[in-house]
C-alpha cells in the first residue's frame, strides 16, 4: 500500500515500485534489464519513467509491493497474511544463516590455503582438528 495520500507521491512511489518490479524481473533474465542510474544528489535516476526518485521512494515502493504480494497470496489461499510472512521471514532468515556459513567456510578455507607471512610454519592440522 502506498505510504502517502498525496498523489504526487503516490505516483512517484508507484513508478518507484514499477522499476523495482522491472528490475528484479530483468535481473531474473525476464527481458532486458533497465537502466537505473545514481544522480549526483543521490537520487535514482529510473530511465524507463524518466524520473529521479528518492531513496525513500523506492523503500516505499518496495514495502508496497511487498505488501500487496502478501495481501494476494493470502486472499488466493485463504490464509491470514501473518502466516505467509511469519514464512517469508523464517526462509529469508534461514537463507541468511547460510549465506553465514558459506562465508566462514570460505574464510576457513582460505585460511588454510594462505601461506604464513611470519612466524613457524603455518599449522593446518591444529585448525581441522578445531573443525572436527
Amino acid at each position: 500500500m502506498p505510504s502517502s495520500h498525496d498523489p504526487s507521491r503516490r505516483l512517484t512511489e508507484l513508478r518507484a515500485g514499477m522499476s523495482v518490479l522491472t528490475s528484479a524481473a530483468a535481473d531474473l533474465g525476464v527481458g532486458s534489464q533497465t537502466e537505473v542510474r545514481v544522480l549526483a544528489d543521490g537520487r535514482l535516476w529510473l530511465a524507463e519513467q524518466q524520473v529521479a526518485v528518492s531513496a525513500a521512494d523506492v523503500y516505499q515502493a518496495a514495502r508496497g509491493l511487498v505488501a500487496a504480494q502478501l495481501d494476494a497470496i493470502a486472499q488466493v489461499s485463504g490464509q491470514p497474511v501473518e502466516d505467509h510472512a511469519l514464512a517469508w521471514l523464517v526462509t529469508l532468515q534461514t537463507n541468511e544463516v547460510m549465506v553465514g556459513l558459506e562465508d566462514e567456510a570460505a574464510a576457513f578455507d582460505a585460511a588454510l590455503d594462505a601461506p604464513a607471512l611470519d612466524g613457524p610454519a603455518f599449522d593446518t592440522a591444529a585448525l581441522e582438528d578445531d573443525a572436527a
